[in-house]
């Protein structure tokens, strides 16, 4: 899984920050929409979105949780020693090495 990763995760970051920063008219329609405006950036604006929202789902199917986009975080639901964690993968590693508590987070990860 974790070569898909390396490759999906930096995709999603890309399209993520791209809804951000290359789309200033959205932003402005946004606030005007309770005024009926309009975008024109909004079909790419849309293209975007929809391909952050497949990149996503693809990796939620094969059982990954994104935790952190921007921190390419990327948790692993797992039974460690008869209990039930999370396998942590934060981009770039290129292992999986790391687990944490359910309610703990990154903060709580800790080496396999």
């Amino acid at each position: 899984m974790v070569p898909k990763l390396l490759k999906d995760v930096p995709r999603i970051q890309g399209l993520a920050a791209r809804l951000t920063s290359q789309f200033p008219d959205v932003e402005h329609a946004r606030e005007n929409a309770r005024l009926n405006g309009g975008s024109a950036q909004g079909s790419a604006y849309l293209q975007v979105a929809l391909q952050l929202n497949r990149a996503m789902s693809d990796l939620s199917e094969e059982g990954c949780i994104i935790k952190g986009i921007a921190e390419g975080l990327v948790d692993f639901p797992a039974i460690l020693n008869g209990r039930e964690v999370f396998l942590c993968w934060k981009i770039p590693e290129e292992k999986v090495r790391f687990w944490h508590d359910l309610d703990s987070g990154y903060a709580g990860r800790q080496k396999l």
